[in-house]
């Protein structure tokens, strides 16, 4: 048998579904009577009826409803090659892995930034205090706070926080005097997850009559914030995660004093994963934004 042209079968297997020439003919933009005779030239090239015509519509005889079977099959099945080609290329995930309070008080503020420079990406991020494991973790770059000795890995320097005192506007309200750094002792000293920070920064600040294990220890750095917003207490922060709070005036620095950190925030992917063009333009805008990020210093590599 000779190829059957698609015309035809698609008249037929719009007939074939609606049951009236009519309503076909609507479907498919053209009119009754050329539905008609391609149905017509399918019945003569097969040398078989596929309609049984009646008053007001179609009835499919063994035959049409036979063919009507493949054809609804092969069209629909068509439909759907088709839709797939014309939807977009799969969009692409890049994975970042931080500790939580990086995430909630630098890069969340900054995912805009980030869907504009990369319009056909979505950012996943995810939060952790361990080392990523590239070799076994669906991760595409973290970003941690250490010494920068990461080996086996490409190493970009973000941050080097320095810390300062700050409190909540309304701490300052309550009547005693935060002027001297002596009166840090009237009031509750808000702690990550150890007192480690404050000692450091008490000794560089050449203060001796405070005690710096007094205090709050709040888990970490994000929750002890969240308890110097809600005026429960002085807290250490930097540039880097304090940025919005006190540009807001959330939070006010109450000494000039500033302290940098032992350690800096670094962001690491593995070397080959340079030769990927969102995993490195991903960590030329981490660059970027840590450059214009308020107190943040980029340390040497």
């Amino acid at each position: 048998m000779k190829r059957i042209p698609v015309g035809p079968l698609r008249a037929f297997d719009m007939a074939a579904r609606t049951l009236n020439l009519s309503a076909a003919a609507e479907e498919m933009n053209v009119t009754h009577a050329a539905v008609s005779r391609q149905v017509k030239q399918l019945e003569e090239r097969l040398r078989v009826k596929l309609f049984e015509r009646l008053p007001r519509g179609l009835k499919l005889t063994a035959h049409g409803a036979l063919l009507a079977e493949g054809t609804r099959e092969a069209f629909d099945r068509l439909a759907s090659a088709l839709e797939d080609v014309s939807i977009p290329a799969v969009r692409r995930k890049l994975t970042i892995s931080t500790f939580a309070s990086l995430s909630a008080r630098w890069l969340m503020p900054r995912v805009q930034s980030f869907a504009e420079r990369f319009p056909d990406a979505d950012l996943r991020v995810i939060t952790s205090t361990r080392l990523v494991d590239f070799s076994r973790e669906d991760v595409d770059i973290a970003i941690r706070f250490g010494g920068g000795n990461y080996p086996g890995l490409h190493v970009i320097p973000l941050f080097q926080p320095r810390d300062i005192v700050v409190c909540a506007p309304s701490l300052l309200r309550r009547g005693l005097k935060l002027e001297t750094l002596a009166d840090l002792n009237n009031f509750p000293l808000l702690h990550d997850d150890s007192y480690h920070s404050w000692e450091r920064w008490l000794a560089a600040a050449g203060v001796k009559d405070v005690n710096p294990r007094r205090g709050v220890i709040c888990g970490d750095r994000n929750s002890m914030l969240q308890a110097a917003l809600e005026g429960q207490g002085v807290a250490l922060t930097s540039g880097v995660f304090g940025a919005n709070d006190l540009a807001a005036g959330r939070l006010v620095q109450v000494f000039s004093n500033a302290v940098s950190s032992r350690f800096a925030i670094y962001a690491v992917c593995l070397p080959r994963r340079l030769s990927d063009p969102l995993v490195s333009g991903t960590l030329e805008w981490l660059a970027a934004e840590a450059t214009t990020s308020p107190d943040a210093h980029v340390p040497a590599p």
